[in-house]
């Protein structure tokens, strides 16, 4: 008798499906014996221009983002110490801490007993200027990495694989010498309007020495000590009331080209930087430019 579903699996070949019988192609049942893909040279050519391309677009990102990090940690220092500042106010009386200075062996240092010891920030090859400094001596603050910009690639003169302590100085119109053309001030109490005023700066690598931070008034067009421009051409300072900013300065900040021991603003942009930073310290009655 024949077998009416075996007759027509025979009549039709393997390419009946009446019983759902689906034949698999002889090359899948080998492994490893069907044709290997790959790609062409073509093709990882343009892989690669497409990486090139997007690093060029990402790589310039993640730098902004770098220095704009770096600043913040520098506004951070500069209000940790300005809190600092104002901790000690409170605790003498209203008296700010003593920011003087003087010339020792032709290098200008701070006093032992002022603010930060006896530091010159370009020969200073330890920290111990700084823990001999009033605000870390008597525990106002315990971190040495505040007082120096992490942009600070500036190096202690005469040890070249050594980086500075210390990048920031203080207005001298906070208990600073007398004798210069500045007002100072040894209580908080004597200055008006003390939060239009700075106190810490992060100074220029090439115009840092002692921690006194010198700027003759208006209409003097002249930079005595000069603020860094770190962080992309930004300028970090703290006030009296507290608080950090980060400055935009109009024009770069290079200390290279001086006269003297001061520089002429370069152009226009340079001395309305100059003028934004004499409004932020105290007027100096009857002033009279210096040669």
């Amino acid at each position: 008798m024949k077998n009416p579903v075996f007759d027509t699996l025979s009549s039709k070949g393997p390419q009946c499906r009446a019983v759902g019988w689906h034949p698999v192609p002889a090359a899948r049942h080998e492994a490893g014996k069907g044709p290997k893909e790959g790609f062409t040279l073509l093709e990882l050519l343009v892989v690669i221009a497409i990486i090139g391309i997007l690093a060029a677009l990402l790589l310039p990102a993640i730098s902004a983002a770098k220095v704009k990090a770096q600043s913040i940690v520098c506004v951070n220092n500069l209000k940790q110490l300005q809190t600092c500042w104002l901790m000690y106010v409170n605790d003498n009386n209203g008296l700010v801490p003593p920011n003087l200075s003087r010339l020792v062996g032709g290098v200008w240092r701070s006093s032992p007993d002022s603010w930060i010891g006896n530091s010159s920030a370009p020969f200073d090859s330890s920290f111990d200027n700084i823990r001999n400094g009033l605000l870390f001596k008597y525990d106002y603050n315990r971190s040495l990495a505040i007082y120096h910009c992490p942009d600070d690639h500036s190096r202690v003169v005469g040890q070249p694989s050594m980086l500075r302590t210390r990048s920031c100085s203080m207005s001298g119109c906070w208990g600073g010498r007398t004798n210069e053309v500045q007002t100072a001030v040894s209580r908080m109490a004597d200055a008006p309007n003390p939060a239009k005023l700075f106190v810490f700066i992060d100074e220029d690598e090439d115009s840092i020495d002692d921690a006194h931070f010198l700027t003759w008034p208006d209409p003097d067009t002249r930079w005595v000590n000069l603020p860094a421009g770190r962080h992309g051409n930004v300028g970090i300072l703290s006030f009296a009331d507290g608080r950090a900013e980060r400055w935009r300065w109009k024009w770069p900040k290079q200390f290279k080209k001086k006269q003297s021991y001061w520089k002429q603003a370069e152009n226009a942009a340079d001395l309305a930087d100059l003028r934004r930073l004499q409004q932020a310290i105290l007027p100096v009655p009857n002033f009279k430019p210096q040669n």
